[in-house]
């Protein structure tokens, strides 16, 4: 009679480690695959990143943008080099040339 419990005492705990392991296999599976897992959790930080490098650049972007208004407002010199360079424009008296950049062939 002891022995036939030592038997069932081995094949409980056999059965009681494997469904263990069963178990400890699907949770991190779960972890590591569901929408709550690492997986999402690397992605959205990887989102994070890429939205904080634009946000970045578009306030260095919004900051130039907000510096040319103030000075087309105010700075009569930006204006007429703006005029100049973008409408060829001139000062009365003031003779225009364009000058055309040939490529070499070599």
């Amino acid at each position: 009679m002891n022995r036939r419990r030592k038997i069932r005492s081995k094949s409980n705990n056999k059965y009681k480690f494997y469904l263990m392991v069963g178990f400890f296999s699907i949770s991190s599976f779960y972890i590591i695959i569901s929408d709550f897992g690492l997986m999402k959790l690397i992605e959205l930080k990887r989102e994070q990143t890429k939205l904080e490098k634009e946000i970045h650049q578009l306030t260095i972007q919004q900051i130039n943008l907000n510096d040319k208004i103030t000075n087309l407002k105010t700075n009569s010199a930006y204006i007429e080099k703006i005029a100049r360079e973008k409408f060829m424009m001139a000062k009365p008296g003031e003779k225009v040339f364009k000058v055309i950049q040939y490529k070499q062939v070599n």
